[in-house]
C-alpha cells in the first residue's frame, strides 16, 4: 500500500519501524514510522482465528479509536462526550501531529 499511497519507485527502499503496539479485544494498533522524516504510519489490524483478517493503513493521520459505550459519569472530571479514549497514537498530541489531519474511530 505505501508504494501506491506515497508515489514511490519500486527501486526505492522502505523500512516501517513500529514505536508503539496494542492489542485491544480483536483489534491490534501498531504505530511507527518510515525511514525518511515526516513519514508516519497507522496499522489497525482486525484479528480472526490467530490470522489477520482486516487491515486498515493510515498514513501521516493522527489516530483516536474510541468507545461509544457510556462511561460512568465522574463529578470529579468534565467530559464532553460519554465515551472512553482506548488508544491514541503519539502524533495526536505532537507537534508534528498538528499540521497532520486526525481521525476519530469508534469501536
Amino acid at each position: 500500500m505505501m508504494r501506491l499511497l506515497t508515489g514511490v519507485a519500486s527501486s526505492d527502499t522502505f523500512a516501517f519501524e513500529p514505536i508503539s503496539i496494542r492489542g485491544i479485544a480483536n483489534k491490534v494498533f501498531v504505530e511507527g514510522k518510515g525511514s525518511s522524516p515526516g513519514l508516519y504510519w497507522v496499522h489497525i489490524w482486525t484479528v480472526k482465528d490467530q490470522r489477520i483478517c482486516q487491515l486498515r493503513e493510515y498514513f501521516n493521520t493522527a489516530i483516536l479509536v474510541t468507545d461509544l459505550k457510556p462511561v460512568k459519569p465522574n463529578p470529579h472530571v468534565i467530559q464532553n462526550h460519554p465515551s472512553a479514549t482506548l488508544w491514541q497514537s503519539q502524533l495526536w498530541k505532537s507537534k508534528e501531529g498538528r499540521s497532520m489531519p486526525g481521525l476519530i474511530l469508534t469501536i
